[in-house]
Parts: structure tokens; C-alpha cells; sequence
């Protein structure tokens, strides 16, 4: 699902975190993500998100349905933990690809961020094909209009999407990094 409502329009990021958090949880989806405009650029980006799959480790691969019959504090915290390390690995990658970066930096997308202390605990290796899919959607923007979360914001509504291995293209804009990920 893709909904037009801004980041702005949440009091904090750990509400968000929360909220997404929920979602994701309580509808059984692998993740939630929250985009908003970004006036440099004119389209939606990823401000937030909550990851809540398959976490591989150096060693193995716990599958979701693993960490949520823990369903204990720690695993909500080791889940809030995760998407932070994503989150934090996707700055620090936009960094290096923003060819320097420094104590501000301009993301994949134009826009202005503020620099985050990269997470030592995850590197690129560490992901899961979920968590490179998660991980990828960062990079994506999308014009008022354009894909899924575009389309939501233009509408001011949600637009929701069902059998997604089916999907075309055009109507999401990530539909082949996910064939590519997961149905080759």
C-alpha cells in the first residue's frame, strides 16, 4: 500500500517508527515504508520504513515467522533494531555514491540529509533478498503521479496493490528488481 500523507504530518520519527512498525506487523507484511516529498526534487522519497522479514545473519537465515512467535519486547526491539541498520546502510551507502558526503550530504535523490553514523553491525553481504528489496526501494523517487506511491500522492489517497508477482511494470516501477530477486 502507498499513502500520500507526508513524514511532516507525524509528530516524530519514533512515532513513525512505531506506526510502520504496527502496520507491518500487524497486517503479517514483510515492510512499510513512508514516503514524502522532497521539495528539491519535486517527487516522493523514502523517509522512513520498518522492516519486518527475514534476517540473515552471518551464519543463518531467521525467517519472520520465527520472530514473530518470540512475539516479546525483545524481538519488537530486535525488529526496530533491523530496520535502523537498513536505514543506516542505505545512508551510508548514498554517501560514498554522493562521492564524499561529509557532515551533510545530498542523497540518491538530490535531496539534502543530514549525515548518519553508518551501523558497523551491517554490510551489504549481511542482507537477505527481502532486505535488498527493502534496501533498494530507498533509491527509488517518484513524480506526483508516477508508480504507486506517485499515484497515491496525486490522488491525496491510498492505492492499494494485491498479487504483486503479476504485476506490470509500469504500474510498479519495481515490479523487475522484484521478479529478479524473487520469481527468477
Amino acid at each position: 500500500q502507498a499513502s500520500g500523507r507526508s513524514a511532516d504530518a507525524m509528530a516524530s520519527s519514533g512515532e513513525v517508527q512505531r506506526s510502520l512498525q504496527a502496520v507491518a506487523q500487524g497486517l503479517r507484511w514483510t515492510y512499510a515504508l513512508l514516503w514524502q516529498l522532497c521539495p528539491d526534487q519535486g517527487a516522493l522519497v523514502w523517509a522512513e520504513g520498518h522492516y519486518n522479514g527475514a534476517i540473515k545473519t552471518r551464519k543463518t537465515v531467521q525467517p519472520a515467522v520465527a520472530q514473530a512467535q518470540a512475539q516479546a519486547p525483545a524481538a519488537e526491539a530486535a525488529d526496530q533494531a533491523r530496520s535502523r541498520q537498513l536505514r543506516e546502510l542505505f545512508d551510508s551507502l548514498a554517501r560514498e555514491a554522493a562521492a564524499g558526503g561529509g557532515p551533510g550530504f545530498r542523497d540518491v535523490h538530490g535531496c539534502a540529509q543530514e549525515a548518519r553514523r553508518p551501523s558497523a553491525a551491517l554490510a551489504p553481504e549481511d542482507l537477505t533478498e527481502t532486505e535488498w528489496f527493502y534496501l533498494m526501494s530507498a533509491s527509488y523517487s517518484f513524480p506526483p503521479g508516477v508508480g504507486l506511491p506517485g499515484r497515491a500522492f496525486a490522488r491525496g489517497g491510498h492505492v492499494w496493490l494485491s498479487r504483486a508477482n503479476e504485476v506490470d511494470s509500469k504500474a510498479f516501477s519495481r515490479a523487475i528488481l522484484a521478479r529478479v530477486l524473487f520469481f527468477s
